[in-house]
C-alpha cells in the first residue's frame, strides 16, 4: 500500500515539475517571439525613415548642381551688348527667382533629412522599444519545487487515466480577473503565456482556463517574500 502510494506521488510530482518546465519554456519562447516582432518594427521604422533620408539626399545633390548653374550665370553668362533692358531685367528676375528657389529647396532637404533623423530616434527610444521583462514578469515564470505541497491530495495521488474533469481547478474566476483589469488598466494585449494554461498580468485571459495545479497566479497573489512591500 505505501509502495502504491510513493509511486503515485513520485509520478505526480514527476508531472508537476515537467508541466511547469514546459510553461517557463513557453514563456521565454513567447518572450522571444515577441523581441523578434519587436525588431521587425525597429527594421520597418529604420527602413522607411532610410526612404526619406535618401529621397532627400538626391534632392540636395541635384538642387546644389542646379544652385552652381544658376551662380554661373550670374558670374560669366552676360548677354551680348545691346540686349534690351527689359530683357536684362527679365533675365536677372528669372536668375534670381531661381536661385533663391533651389537655394530653398537645398535649405529644406537638409531640414527634411534632420526632421527624418530626429524621428526616428524619438520612435525608437520612446514608442518602439523592446519589450525586455521586468523582475515581476520574471518571478511569475518560476516555479518552486516546494509548491508542490501546496497542491491539492487528490492531484497528488491521482491515478492515471482516472481523474476527471470536475477535479481540475480553473482560474476564471470573474471577480480575480476585474481585479486584474483594475491593476493593470489600459492594457489589451494578450499575455505571453494566454495561449496555453498560464494567466498573466498582461491583458485579459480566457474565462475558463485549466489549472491542474492550482498555481496559475499573479506572483503577487501567492505570497512570495520577494514582492511584498518593504
Amino acid at each position: 500500500m505505501a509502495g502504491g502510494l510513493h509511486s503515485l506521488f513520485s509520478y505526480n510530482r514527476e508531472n508537476f515539475m515537467f508541466d511547469r518546465e514546459m510553461r517557463q519554456k513557453q514563456e521565454f519562447q513567447i518572450l522571444a517571439f515577441r523581441n523578434k516582432q519587436a525588431e521587425l518594427w525597429r527594421d520597418d521604422i529604420r527602413d522607411i525613415i532610410g526612404m526619406t533620408e535618401k529621397k532627400m539626399d538626391s534632392y540636395l545633390v541635384i538642387a546644389t548642381l542646379q544652385l552652381g548653374m544658376c551662380v554661373g550665370l550670374f558670374c560669366e553668362g552676360r548677354l551680348e551688348p545691346g540686349t534690351p533692358p527689359w530683357l536684362l531685367t527679365f533675365y536677372m528676375l528669372a536668375l534670381g527667382g531661381a536661385f533663391m528657389y533651389l537655394l530653398m529647396a537645398v535649405w529644406f532637404a537638409m531640414h527634411a533629412s534632420v526632421v527624418a533623423n530626429c524621428s526616428s530616434v524619438r520612435l525608437l527610444t520612446q514608442f518602439v522599444r523592446l519589450p525586455v521583462p521586468t523582475w515581476e514578469h520574471l518571478e511569475d515564470l518560476r516555479t518552486y519545487a516546494s509548491s508542490y505541497e501546496s497542491v491539492e491530495w487528490q492531484h497528488m495521488l491521482r491515478v492515471p487515466f482516472t481523474g476527471n474533469r470536475s477535479h481540475v481547478r480553473h482560474c476564471g474566476d470573474e471577480h480575480e480577473q476585474e481585479e486584474r483589469r483594475e491593476a493593470t488598466p489600459g492594457m489589451r494585449e494578450p499575455s505571453a503565456s494566454s495561449l496555453g494554461a498560464d494567466v498573466s498580468r498582461d491583458g485579459p485571459e480566457p474565462a475558463h482556463v485549466a489549472d491542474p495545479w492550482g498555481l496559475e497566479r499573479h506572483g503577487h497573489r501567492r505570497g512570495l517574500y520577494e514582492l511584498e512591500d518593504k
